[in-house]
């Protein structure tokens, strides 16, 4: 699938809760990466199901200290270390992980498939090493990865809100740092050449976000059209705008509510759908945090503005 949606995956049924809500996305190729958000109030939650082998890894945020649990990694029992909040662990889905958990968890699972390292060691010109350098049941910190997952558990509770130029922008960010940061190769990447966007890809990639305020587009249907890399576009499109490509969506969107909002006839709420916000309060949210004014409190002053224009004009 080309966008974030609710799913069922194999991450949620090894807590033995299978209707937890995943987001899902396809940037790099045909790799797909999935986020699940994993909670347990309790103690003595017990052990975890196997997952079936997967040529995969998880990344794993630990939003809260989970110290009294056993990690097995193909039946090898392991003592887990510094599993403290905030703390990012990788699990080797090629060893059959399973957790025997004591203490209470909260925690995001990133499940990042090894084809898409592939594809960061193809894009940035490194040799190809798919595996991750990394000791199973030792958490480290990485501010990073605590920075890019925490900035997603808005769009776990809400994904109708999350717009997938967004988050294909996190999932591929989130994957070259692990790919540079733990992969096997010290080679540096190699940078791509040149500045920002041609001006005709930069007009280009405008009208397709100026037209796709109904449907939601991706990161890889740009890049398509530019011919380049996901990553690779994303960076030259900011170095060309000085916004990344959901930025500057967000504000073509606010500014094409603000012209809706000349018209009396239409309510907030039709506006906000008009616009390509998910609802009234997506749209109240994203308005007030781009002009430090609600809708409705601009819509007044705009309207105040005008009657007076038009009283000095007859006077």
């Amino acid at each position: 699938m080309n966008r974030w949606t609710a799913s069922r995956n194999l991450v949620a049924n090894a807590f033995h809760a299978p209707d937890i809500p995943t987001l899902r996305t396809r940037t790099l190729h045909k790799s797909t990466l999935a986020l699940t958000e994993l909670r347990c109030d309790q103690r003595n939650f017990g052990t975890t199901a196997a997952i079936p082998r997967q040529d995969a890894y998880l990344i794993a945020l630990q939003l809260r200290a989970c110290p009294n649990h056993d990690l097995y990694f193909d039946g090898r029992r392991v003592q887990p270390k510094n599993f403290l909040g905030g703390v990012t662990t990788i699990f080797d889905l090629t060893t059959n992980p399973v957790a025997d958990i004591r203490d209470p968890f909260h925690s995001i699972m990133f499940y990042l498939p090894r084809t898409a390292l592939d594809a960061v060691a193809h894009e940035t010109g490194m040799p190809h090493s798919s595996d991750l350098r990394h000791q199973p049941g030792v958490s480290v910190d990485d501010p990073v990865v605590r920075g890019l997952l925490s900035s997603l558990l808005p769009a776990i509770s809400k994904p109708e809100e999350a717009h997938p130029l967004f988050l294909d922008h996190l999932a591929s960010a989130l994957v070259a740092h692990v790919a540079l940061r733990y992969g096997g190769s010290n080679v540096s990447p190699k940078l791509p050449r040149g500045g920002g966007l041609p001006r005709w890809q930069e007009r280009r990639v405008k009208e397709m976000m100026s037209e796709s305020l109904h449907r939601e587009i991706t990161l890889a249907e740009l890049a398509k059209e530019c011919g380049l890399s996901v990553r690779h576009f994303a960076r030259t499109f900011r170095q060309t705008t000085g916004v990344t490509p959901h930025r500057w969506l967000l504000k073509h969107r606010v500014n094409h509510a603000r012209e809706l909002m000349r018209h009396r006839g239409l309510s907030l709420s039709e506006i906000a759908l008009a616009s390509g916000f998910a609802d009234q309060s997506h749209f109240s949210r994203v308005f007030t945090s781009m002009l430090g004014i609600s809708p409705g409190a601009w819509r007044r002053a705009m309207n105040r503005e005008e009657e007076l224009h038009v009283f000095t004009k007859r006077s």
